[in-house]
């Protein structure tokens, strides 16, 4: 039998066109789990529809695409001289593997890669660190994607990868109090400064890292609210702000007049301080506001209950001018995490007045800020007369337009139905003098 199987396998090698058949066979068997079928050859050239007539015995020439069913194949072979055999038999020994059915095969790779993640687990040693992962595999969590992907690649390079990250994820600033700028934390823990740039897959599974931790703190917990009024960057800096780690600490600033800060160990902040006594304007880094605990109004006793806030410089300067005994920060247009992390150190305790320039990116910046904090904001002076009384001669195009669209807040609808009238912006410069918080 042995010879017979030998014969018979040499037989089909000597002929390139049973490769393509026994090819097309095995698939049917994976996808079937058994022997069946029609298996259909295109593009077949006469010499190798002459090698399957051969053992066939059936005139092919005339068919364009060759079908050939299994029950015609056992037939076939039971009429040849290879009759003792079975296609399995000679399927096995041609291609000198064994059958695998894809159920099987499916399951086989999802248990190696399942060994590969425990074995990967072992050396992880924190405890939240293991649970992220183990959630990240086991119920696809999010980033587990990347790390299939990275598995498919190269299992190797995914090891050393995973204990790079293992290691960093146990050693996140906020463990320790400490605030990082993300190039240092990188360094300091992978040793490549760029370990964790923006968009990378390793800064992708920290944020993911991030978020779980947040969602299973027990107490103390960081607030990583407003992810949906917040722009994905925006986001981004957010969660590391939480985790300690700082993109940037110093271009990352708010404009502030009229606050005191207090740190967090119970001090006054003496840079801010003197800015509050001077009656000048401060511009506060994400760094200065990481070492506060709050900030608040007021002279001696008597708070301010009122904070105004601007999106440009110019109407900050003008109102800390006019009105030296007041409370102003300036949003400086796309508002930056400094803007969010000074406006949470208020800790609630003040109506935010707030104003913005009367086009499409005015109105939806003012949305969002109303949507951010819903009881404190007061959307300042979005009046249609004001609109019609400051009309600018600048013309909006339809792409400024179409963002209109999105505007849906109640108190922006009259100035939003004034700008798709007339399609002119207003600027808050030439409106000064309605700004005066005390007139």
């Amino acid at each position: 039998m042995e010879q017979l199987l030998k014969e018979c396998v040499g037989y089909f090698k000597k002929r390139d066109v049973y490769k393509k058949l026994f090819s097309a066979l095995r698939k049917k068997y994976a996808s079937l789990g058994h022997m069946g079928g029609v298996i259909k050859l295109s593009g077949l050239s006469s010499n190798e529809k002459c090698d399957l007539e051969g053992f066939f015995k059936k005139d092919l020439h005339l068919e364009e695409d060759v079908k050939i069913s299994y029950a015609f194949m056992e037939k076939s072979l039971k009429n040849s001289k290879f009759a003792p055999l079975s296609w399995e038999e000679v399927l096995i020994a041609y291609f000198k593997e064994p059958l695998i059915i894809n159920k099987d095969k499916k399951e086989k790779e999802l248990n190696i890669r399942n060994s590969f993640f425990e074995e990967c687990a072992l050396n992880c040693h924190n405890k939240i660190v293991l649970k992220w992962f183990l959630h990240i595999f086991k119920e696809k969590g999010k980033g587990s994607q990347i790390i299939f992907k990275m598995y498919n690649e190269n299992t190797k390079e995914l090891e050393l990868f995973l204990n790079k990250l293992f290691a960093a994820f146990g050693k996140l600033p906020c463990f320790e109090k400490k605030l990082l700028l993300l190039p240092v934390f990188a360094a300091k823990t992978t040793g490549n400064p760029h370990f964790f740039d923006l968009k990378t897959s390793a800064c992708k599974l920290l944020l993911s890292f991030i978020e779980y931790f947040l969602e299973n703190k027990n107490s103390h917990e960081p607030d990583i609210s407003g992810r949906e009024v917040l722009s994905g960057i925006e986001y981004t800096e957010k969660l590391l702000y939480s985790a300690g780690i700082l993109k940037d600490n110093v271009s990352n600033t708010c404009l502030v007049y009229g606050l005191h800060g207090v740190k967090k160990d119970g001090s006054i902040h003496k840079g801010i301080e003197g800015g509050f006594i001077e009656k000048e304007p401060v511009q506060v880094t994400l760094k200065t506001l990481s070492t506060l605990e709050y900030l608040w109004t007021g002279n001696g006793t008597q708070e301010i209950k009122k904070i105004y806030v601007v999106e440009n410089p110019a109407v900050f300067s003008y109102l800390a001018d006019t009105c030296p005994d007041g409370a102003f920060i300036c949003g400086n247009g796309q508002f930056k995490l400094a803007f969010y992390i000074t406006l949470e150190l208020l800790k609630g305790k003040y109506t935010i007045f707030y104003a913005g320039d009367f086009d499409a990116d005015g109105l939806l910046i003012a949305q969002k800020l109303k949507n951010r904090y819903p009881r404190q904001v007061v959307l300042w002076e979005y009046k249609e007369e004001y609109y019609k009384k400051y009309l600018s001669d600048v013309q909006l195009d339809n792409t400024a337009l179409n963002k209109l669209e999105k505007v849906v807040a109640d108190e922006l609808q009259p100035v939003k139905n004034c700008i798709l009238k007339y399609k002119r912006a207003v600027y808050q410069e030439a409106m000064l003098e309605i700004y005066l918080p005390y007139h």
